[in-house]
């Protein structure tokens, strides 16, 4: 059986075919970005999505009819918090705001009263990534907008519409919208009226990694792909990433390194000692929770800083700069939160700063230093999951992954072992392992997982002998930033 997987991330889309062993026979991808304005909104239009979506299916179709592989099934994963009103006619009425989206941080402090309400429901804080406040602000600042929309849909919701021409969303999904019950799995009604959002303007919700529909003749039609086949919501890519990694049971961390970052781990059930430095959302195994804290600029920061900096150096070239920087970037250090901070405290006023620069200082330094600050952040949101679970490997992927100056330096930082698979695929690869559970071709998705990991090519990296170097610049850099953001620390 071979299983479709579109995987829909923030800076571009792909489309990988799979065979029954889960080996990858045929890739495509597409690349778009979001606009970033100055004053912190971030949009996309919907119809860069719906244009990916046609074209990676299209493009995988050509190659499967060559090589005789049509997929008998497909599933999906995607960037789980950007929000799209649409009309009756589920037409979209205003670009997306992105989850990276800062306009909404106003909100979010009208509402802190109601923050212990929301997390007793949702397991998160009140904050402005996740998606009710983006609604809320279109009722608000845009209430002809909100007049009109007749549903409010996240990017897999409408991508699942335009293949199955259905609406619904899925629980992992809906556990970053702070609208539903983690405990009912269903729209909350006081937290519908906290936010100010009406039920009828949102989809129904449906487990993740179960099969939701199938493919309709309209999107047949446009990309080739068959009609009747099973649709299969594996959930969102940060949760499927994680299960691609290995993050099938308690104690392993899964560290994606992509626009954003996201270290994660599984929990069995709702942990009881739960409190708000951390997210807990739905998990794409059914019945698990994902425990997850995040950087929220990871490769949107290194590649700005290398348009600026380096616009012509290749990434190899990059690595030869940061390494010619002794470790400690001489001195400078790196608070590396340019969208805002997210876990522990969600401080979205937080901005990006280079400390302790001096008339010696190099562009080499400042990269390096970048690095070595969301390498400490990434070191933070471990700090947090141990309170809730032991941690053993760290398994890393996405596109600074392909670094390896970076690996052996988060090593250092974080004072563990980092596993890098070959392949920076593991959303895909981690909903075709949901697809495969759901279809019945394993038992469970451990099974599914334990099947596919064995081709795996690792590369180790391990820890260095800093003498606790590493460990007093970590603490230098959040003294550093509390110095910065917190009334009460002096410099």
């Amino acid at each position: 059986m071979n299983i479709l997987a579109i995987d829909t991330g923030t800076s571009g889309m792909k489309a990988v075919l799979f065979d029954r062993e889960g080996r990858i026979r045929i890739e495509k991808q597409v690349h778009y970005s979001p606009v970033y304005y100055e004053d912190g909104r971030v949009e996309e239009n919907a119809e860069d999505w719906k244009k990916a979506l046609y074209s990676v299916s299209s493009e995988v179709m050509k190659e499967a009819r060559r090589l005789d592989l049509i997929p008998d099934a497909l599933v999906q994963t995607a960037q789980r918090s950007s929000v799209i009103p649409f009309d009756a006619d589920n037409r979209p009425l205003a670009p997306a705001i992105m989850w990276q989206d800062k306009r909404t941080n106003e909100l979010c402090r009208e509402l802190s009263a109601y923050d212990d309400e929301v997390f007793e429901r949702c397991k998160c804080r009140i904050n402005p990534v996740f998606a009710a406040a983006k609604m809320r602000w279109f009722r608000y600042f845009m209430p002809h907008i909100y007049e009109k929309t007749a549903r409010f849909m996240v990017i897999p919701d409408y991508l699942a519409f335009l293949i199955t021409g259905e609406l619904f969303t899925d629980y992992t999904y809906g556990s970053r919208t702070l609208l539903m019950n983690m405990q009912t799995h269903e729209w909350d009604d006081r937290l519908l009226s906290i936010f100010g959002v009406e039920k009828d303007k949102l989809v129904r919700i449906v487990p993740a990694g179960s099969i939701c529909g199938t493919v309709s003749a309209p999107f047949s039609h446009e990309t080739g792909i068959p009609p009747g086949i099973p649709y299969i919501s594996a959930g969102g890519d940060q949760q499927c990433s994680a299960a691609g990694q290995g993050v099938v049971k308690p104690g392993m961390v899964s560290v994606t390194v992509g626009t954003g970052g996201f270290i994660e781990t599984a929990a069995d059930g709702l942990p009881e000692n739960l409190k708000k430095d951390v997210v807990c959302n739905d998990a794409s195994i059914p019945g698990q929770y994902i425990l997850e804290t995040s950087v929220l600029t990871c490769c949107a920061a290194y590649d700005w800083f290398r348009e600026e900096f380096y616009p012509h150096a290749s990434f190899d070239e990059l690595d030869s700069e940061v390494i010619s920087s002794p470790p400690g970037a001489g001195g400078v250090i790196c608070i590396p939160y340019f969208q805002g901070r997210s876990t522990p405290d969600w401080n979205s006023e937080a901005k990006g700063h280079f400390l302790n620069l001096t008339l010696g200082t190099g562009k080499r330094d400042l990269l390096r230093s970048l690095l070595e600050g969301i390498c400490f952040e990434i070191r933070n949101g471990l700090e947090t999951l141990k309170q809730y679970t032991p941690l053993s490997d760290i398994t890393i992927n996405g596109g600074l992954s392909e670094s390896p100056v970076f690996n052996r330096i988060l090593a250092d930082i974080c004072e563990r072992r980092i596993i890098r698979t070959g392949q920076t695929d593991a959303a895909a690869k981690g909903a075709w392992i949901a697809a495969a559970a759901a279809l019945k071709l394993y038992d469970s998705v451990p099974d599914a997982y334990e099947r596919v990991s064995g081709r795996n090519e690792f590369t180790v990296f391990e820890p260095g002998q800093t003498d606790g170097f590493y460990r007093n610049r970590f603490e230098e850099m959040n003294r550093l930033y509390k110095c910065i953001y917190k009334e009460d620390e002096l410099l």
